[in-house]
């Protein structure tokens, strides 16, 4: 299963009947800076997709920025090397956590996470997996591939985009692609196709604010098959 790093349970942000919108928050700087990664990467059409998919009024809990998880993406890419045969220990980066509000262990919620992906863009995704019981890929472009992975009835989605990082080892960008996820339950009622299509509008907006030198081709949807 996908590991996250380890982030504070801090008081949910009480926005009113939106996913993302205005509302009261606790710790100004900070409520301010989770609202808007939320909102960048959701977009408006995200916010109100979930809106109208969640069971009852959701917040936000804060969780890592996104300025320093585009520093820790660099520190990992940099050390990358393409000569070693060991699977890196890369992590990605919880950026927006949607929950229902007032929920303690938060069982329904979505999460968006970005960072240095463990695996080559050129892995075998979506031949036989050990870890889950499906794991379909979906090609999207020479730069991005989608897949989706069940596991115990329940759906993670995945991104790759090669990203190329200035002072990286060459190669990077298909060996240690940028790699993000959607997951959760909170919208689990509607289906495979949107929340692809709001995965990949995340994949496009974390590629422009981390920088990718390659200008990815990140599409607005996934393709039809998929």
């Amino acid at each position: 299963m996908r590991l996250f790093p380890a982030v504070p349970l801090l008081a949910a942000l009480l926005l009113g009947s939106t996913a993302c919108g205005s509302g009261d928050t606790e710790g100004a700087g900070t409520g301010d800076r989770t609202r808007k990664a939320c909102e960048d990467l959701l977009g408006s059409a995200g916010e109100k997709w979930v809106k109208e998919n969640s069971p009852r009024d959701t917040g936000l809990v804060d969780v890592r920025d996104v300025e320093s998880a585009k520093t820790d993406f660099y520190g990992d890419v940099r050390s990358w090397n393409p000569s070693s045969k060991a699977l890196p220990s890369f992590t990605e980066f919880e950026l927006c956590r949607v929950v229902v509000r007032g929920q303690e262990r938060h069982t329904s919620r979505l999460s968006i996470s970005f960072g240095a992906s463990t695996f080559p863009f050129d892995s075998p995704f979506g031949e036989k997996s050990d870890v889950y019981d499906e794991e379909k890929l979906i090609r999207v472009n020479a730069d991005v591939k989608l897949v989706v992975r069940k596991d115990d009835g329940t759906y993670d989605y995945s991104v790759y985009v090669k990203c190329r990082v200035p002072g990286a080892p060459a190669g990077q960008e298909a060996g240690v692609p940028l790699a993000g996820s959607m997951t959760g339950t909170l919208t689990r009622a509607a289906g495979p196709e949107p929340h692809l299509r709001y995965l990949l509008h995340s994949a496009r907006v974390a590629a422009e604010e981390f920088g990718c030198r390659n200008h990815p081709v990140v599409p607005a949807s996934p393709p039809a098959a998929g």
